[in-house]
């Protein structure tokens, strides 16, 4: 049933846009939207070859483990983006991890700088799935940092 009470409140389109922000801020988050998409197919792609360098099962299942956390995270920024009206963006090529060690290093750089990326989304969105679903994959980023660093510290 129609009720003129939610056309201009928030989440629910009317005069505010399709996730209650103002047209002008649908821009900067669908271009941020975009490059948390990059940034997640680079990870992802990364970490595929990173796996192959593992010199253990346990790091490769651990590498293996974040990668399907990244592939979630495309998912979900995809769908994001979609309902924003944005197009998926051309992925350019990333970084190859040639050794081990220099990839770990790499990639927790790349995993802190997400999570804080994705911490400022999440703030400044209007809308709560969008900033859950960025809270969420921040706290995502923060644990594969964890997980990369414990296994930087063990390495025999």
């Amino acid at each position: 049933m129609y009720n003129p009470f939610y056309e201009n409140q928030r989440g629910f389109g009317g005069m505010r846009g399709m996730f209650g922000m103002p047209p002008e801020a649908d821009a900067a988050l669908i271009n941020d939207v975009i490059r948390a998409i990059i940034l997640e197919v680079y990870a992802y792609n990364f970490y595929e070859n990173l796996a192959e360098l593992a010199p253990t099962d346990y790091e490769r299942n651990v590498i293996k483990s974040i990668q399907n956390d990244e592939a979630r995270h495309y998912h979900w920024f995809s769908m994001i983006l979609q309902r924003l009206g944005g197009d998926l963006p051309e992925f350019p090529a990333g970084v190859i991890p040639s050794d081990f060690t220099e990839g770990l290093k790499i990639a927790i750089q790349d995993e802190l700088n997400a999570a804080s990326f994705y911490q400022n989304i999440a703030y400044n969105a209007l809308d709560h799935q969008i900033q859950m679903h960025f809270m969420h994959a921040s706290h995502d980023e923060q644990r594969h940092a964890s997980w990369l660093q414990y296994i930087m510290t063990n390495m025999a």
